[in-house]
């Protein structure tokens, strides 16, 4: 019924992710910003707590951050949360970094505490591990950068080895440790119980992002012949070095479209020398910007990663009438383009392929991508979800 989200009691909860929470941060940073403001209007009590320091808190909820910044695991900060809790007499604390080791930390093997434990993947729980050839870094440049790199591949076998046993310990551990477990589909759940068997403990919910924007009518007269890539520029897992090379098989043919690069990261540099060294025309590498005036004005959205979880950015494009170009390749993007209507899903990692559906769409006149699947993602489908998680008892 529609009267779910609020007719539940008040609950004290707290927001954990190592980076500040933030509206305008990554991905997980920003899903987790919405999703505690939206249960805040519902009229709960949200706090945020963070291992490094915001510059800028946002100031409508309070905002904690733990005493020792260099490491999360030592006594000071097991302390401090265990205080915390205690004084905010809190009722559920989320670790929105469950995918990471924060995951040790935030467990009652590790905190004695009364509030429920919830731990929240934001990410492909294999995370690169079907694809695992492709997290290998290449260089050929030199003689010795190509032994270095022949050397990593000889080891791969033994490296996906040790990571899929590193993985089943840790998602073990999370179910041993937490008393719920929150994943972004139920593709992910499902990933998980094969990788990890059934949990001891914890209980497992599968709960989408929130939109970020409202779904918008696009307008057609501000659509341009512009391609879009949003999120950080790191080789791993995001390989925009990939959509480059697609860029070099379509630009020659669509010389009238731009490429525009929006957000920043530690591949910067090399991703511009690579433009350069391409003869690359029309790419444009805009740093850090506000995303929605770019959505607006491009047709298409790529995505070339490696794995994802739930990319915002997918939603956000849909928004704007973008229609997302993405491989295929973590489980949740199914979900999220179930049709060639919604968005173009391609097999990993064919850049031939992907130049192809890229041709197309920029040779055709500009068509709206259908926007049905947003529904998934609106308030009234997710907070009650969310507030099930929250209210169950063990």
């Amino acid at each position: 019924s529609q009267s779910a989200p609020v007719r539940h009691c008040v609950m004290n909860l707290i927001f954990y992710f190592d980076q500040p929470i933030l509206p305008h941060a990554g991905g997980t940073e920003r899903a987790a910003y919405l999703l505690a403001q939206a249960l805040s209007r519902h009229g709960h009590r949200v706090s945020f707590l963070s291992l490094q320091q915001a510059d800028a808190p946002p100031g409508e909820l309070p905002y904690f951050t733990l005493p020792r910044q260099d490491t999360l695991f030592c006594r000071e900060n097991r302390e401090y949360v265990e205080n915390l809790c205690s004084a905010q007499k809190t009722d559920g604390l989320i670790n929105c970094g469950a995918n990471q080791d924060d995951s040790f930390f935030f467990s009652h093997e590790h905190l004695d505490i009364q509030a429920s434990i919830i731990s929240w993947i934001s990410f492909d729980v294999r995370t690169g591990l079907d694809y695992f050839p492709s997290l290998l870094r290449k260089d050929f440049s030199t003689w010795g950068n190509t032994i270095k790199t022949l050397l990593r591949h000889a080891l791969l076998p033994y490296k996906k080895h040790a990571a899929v046993s590193n993985k089943r310990r840790k998602y073990r551990d999370m179910f041993r440790g937490s008393d719920k477990v929150v994943f972004l589909s139920r593709h992910y759940t499902e990933d998980a119980l094969q990788l990890a068997g059934a949990p001891e403990r914890a209980r497992l919910y599968a709960i989408p992002n929130l939109l970020t924007y409202d779904p918008v009518q696009p307008d057609l007269s501000g659509k341009e012949n512009a391609v879009l890539y949003v999120g950080r520029l790191a080789d791993s897992p995001k390989k925009v070095d990939r959509l480059l090379n697609v860029w070099k098989k379509v630009q020659p043919l669509h010389p009238d479209w731009h490429l525009y690069l929006v957000g920043d990261g530690p591949e910067r540099g090399n991703l511009e020398r690579m433009a350069e060294r391409l003869k690359l025309e029309n790419v444009h590498f805009e740093g850090v910007q506000e995303p929605a005036p770019y959505y607006r004005k491009a047709r298409i959205l790529c995505l070339t990663s490696t794995h994802e979880g739930m990319p915002m950015v997918i939603n956000e494009a849909l928004s704007y009438g973008c229609v997302p170009v993405v491989f295929n390749s973590f489980h949740a993007a199914e979900d999220m383009l179930p049709d060639r209507e919604t968005g173009r899903l391609i097999p990993p990692f064919s850049l031939r392929l992907f130049a192809r559906e890229m041709d197309e769409l920029m040779s055709g006149p500009y068509v709206p991508p259908s926007t049905r699947v947003l529904t998934n993602y609106q308030p009234e489908k997710v907070i009650p979800l969310w507030m099930e998680c929250l209210q169950d008892q063990p």
